[in-house]
């Protein structure tokens, strides 16, 4: 956690706050190690960000994109003036790890207790990046895809046919092929729990054992899993504004992920079985 809905969230309250069409006048990385190497170190990415734009905010898999246009000196953009000679476009990557957090904060606002690096705008706001363990990750680019190659297509980028020929062909337990970002990006642990739930396939079965309708159907289920989780994040604010994104023991989740939790269609106590190094949650009965 976050997954690809508190991902998608975070970018949503992005953009509703208002931040794109602000510079990011300065940089302040409290915490070195967020800022990954050997791409840009953290002075570096402070002196590449600077004096930059937001025009975009977007997202790939669990990885949020910021892209950044380049302002002259007389305040226009570079990549508008330079259409016909490349762009000067870099491209902000980050990574929430498993308890990041992003924060529109107005200039009155106390600083967060967990902050580890601030983007100062030119109207006098900040956005803070809080992470109470160190996990997230900051890349500066002008190759998004020399950050995220190793990712696949998000779900709803392909349809269940092209699902069923990227999964069918794996002999390893459904649940562990679903966290192989390479695979589809963006689902993780606990929507992967969710979704077979859903779809009634165990986590234990071999992905290339099940039949090409199910996997079908599992793949509907995914994208149904995530767009209610979208929805639900996006109507239950956190105090701030800001999509409440560090928990799941909440609605939007149907599962109750705990060891006494009964399943939610038959009532027989859930399974937790560690596979492939992920706590997994399952219904012995519904889920074959």
């Amino acid at each position: 956690m976050p997954e690809l809905p508190e991902i998608e969230s975070i970018g949503r309250y992005l953009v509703s706050a208002g931040v794109v069409g602000r510079e990011v006048v300065d940089v302040d990385i409290k915490w070195d190690r967020c800022v990954a190497m050997p791409l840009c170190d953290p002075d570096g990415f402070t002196s590449m960000v600077s004096g930059h734009r937001i025009s975009d905010v977007g997202r790939r898999g669990k990885y949020l994109i910021v892209r950044l246009t380049r302002i002259s000196s007389d305040g226009a953009d570079m990549s508008c003036a330079c259409k016909d000679k490349g762009n000067d476009d870099l491209f902000m990557v980050l990574h929430m790890g498993m308890t990041g957090s992003l924060h529109v904060c107005a200039e009155s606002d106390v600083e967060l207790r967990y902050t580890r690096t601030t983007l100062w705008l030119d109207d006098g706001r900040r956005i803070e990046l809080n992470d109470p363990r160190k996990w997230s990750k900051l890349w500066v680019t002008r190759d998004v895809d020399a950050v995220l190659s190793h990712l696949g297509p998000d779900p709803w980028d392909i349809t269940g046919l092209d699902f069923v020929e990227r999964i069918s062909v794996r002999r390893s337990r459904i649940k562990s092929v679903l966290l192989d970002q390479s695979l589809v990006a963006g689902v993780g642990n606990i929507y992967a729990d969710e979704s077979l739930h859903l779809a009634g396939i165990s986590p234990m079965r071999r992905a290339n054992r099940i039949s090409k309708g199910r996997l079908t159907a599992l793949h509907s289920c995914i994208v149904d899993v995530l767009g209610r989780a979208i929805e639900f994040i996006g109507s239950h604010p956190s105090p701030d504004g800001s999509p409440y994104v560090v928990d799941a023991y909440d609605d939007r989740m149907k599962l109750d992920r705990r060891s006494d939790a009964e399943c939610p269609r038959c009532g027989v106590g859930l399974i937790s079985r560690v596979i492939g190094g992920r706590t997994a949650y399952y219904c012995g009965a519904c889920q074959r």
